[in-house]
């Protein structure tokens, strides 16, 4: 039972590392392209296009 939990931590962990990799690149190519605080800038774009779309 431990060793299966080991592994599935270990497959966890793996996934989280690859994960905030990506979330790293991806908001340092957005703050390249003018979103000034990156994911967080975009986030805020996106939900007021949506607010426009919606009205």
């Amino acid at each position: 039972m431990a060793k299966e939990t080991n592994k599935a931590l270990a497959r966890l962990e793996s996934k989280i590392d690859i994960l905030e990799a990506e979330f790293a690149y991806l908001d340092a190519i957005l703050r390249k392209t003018g979103f000034p605080e990156g994911i967080s800038t975009l986030k805020e774009t996106v939900e007021e296009i949506l607010e426009e779309s919606a009205s």
